[in-house]
């Protein structure tokens, strides 16, 4: 059986309740939704965001249609694989 301490299950409500709003963003404003490559890796760490990608857990989308050209990230997705590392930690204490 799994055991979260209040402080915990406190903040796993919280983290959920920000995750429906970054949705719901993605819903009604998509491009508001995006965040440039660097500011992925400044605020989720590269080998995270490269991880996820690999996982299939997040996908990139280009800016044009040139292959150099800047690749967005769901900031969405992004949060949601942050918060499914979260609770998978949790969980599996």
């Amino acid at each position: 059986m799994i055991q979260l301490e209040l402080g915990e299950l406190k903040t796993l409500c919280m983290e959920m309740a920000s995750l429906g709003a970054a949705n719901y963003v993605k819903m009604m404003k998509p491009a508001a939704d995006l965040m440039s490559q660097r500011e992925a890796y400044k605020l989720y760490q590269e080998c995270r965001v490269k991880k996820w990608v690999r996982q299939g857990v997040v996908s990139a989308v280009h800016s044009g249609a040139a292959v150099n050209s800047k690749k967005l990230y769901s900031r969405a997705e992004l949060m949601a694989a942050d918060k499914m590392e979260k609770i998978n930690s949790l969980i599996n204490k």
